[in-house]
């Protein structure tokens, strides 16, 4: 009886890095937390919820950490900022933020950063289209999330809340996922000469 085996391929970051103690781990998503709120706080404070580059880095999070420390980077620093820190969009922080109006946003970055971190361990983000198509489709999952949240939280229709908690964004996240994409491929084409974090891949097609 034969078994089919399907090749795995390293985040960016974990390839370069190699993390082996849980410190060294800890340190990479702590320093990938505190880049998360620094994206949070480049925002337009636009209601009922601010654009921010949140869910650009959260991609790259996922992308570069993989499924397990992408999703770990992102509880980690919900954790953070629901003490008080003032990691979250326009400087706010506490546990209220997570039971606001943009709470279902926030809960949605960690099913965006386990789908971009299975892309990547699936080598998507080394081919240009797989690595779109896959960060369109995890990046609209915060959306899944948010609207369904802004609909319950502001008691509206799902078609008010599509129009108030993502029409207003569209344009601008086309951008931000074009650009994630754009990098990744960008990065991995361009360590290809590298030994240390070159592998084996498919094509790039």
């Amino acid at each position: 009886m034969s078994s089919l085996s399907v090749k795995s391929f390293r985040p960016f970051i974990i390839q370069a890095c190699s993390p082996q103690s849980w410190w060294c781990k800890l340190a990479i998503t702590t320093v990938a937390t505190l880049i998360l709120a620094l994206s949070a706080n480049v925002s337009v404070p636009i209601q009922p919820v601010p654009l921010s580059l949140q869910s650009l880095a959260v991609l790259l999070i996922g992308a570069c950490l993989g499924r397990k420390l992408g999703c770990l980077t992102i509880i980690e620093y919900l954790l953070l900022g629901a003490t008080g820190l003032p990691f979250f969009a326009g400087g706010h922080g506490g546990v209220a933020t997570l039971t606001s109006v943009s709470a279902g946003y926030l809960y949605g970055f960690i099913v965006c950063a386990y789908l971009a971190g299975l892309a990547a361990e699936k080598g998507y983000d080394r081919c240009f289209l797989r690595c779109l198509l896959s960060f369109a489709v995890a990046h609209q999952i915060i959306f899944v999330f948010g609207v369904a949240y802004l609909a319950y939280y502001k008691h509206i229709s799902l078609l008010a809340a599509i129009k108030v908690g993502y029409l207003p964004f569209a344009g601008f996240d086309v951008v931000k996922f074009f650009f994630a994409a754009i990098l990744m491929f960008y990065l991995w084409h361009r360590t290809t000469t590298c030994p240390a974090l070159h592998e084996s891949t498919d094509p790039t097609f």
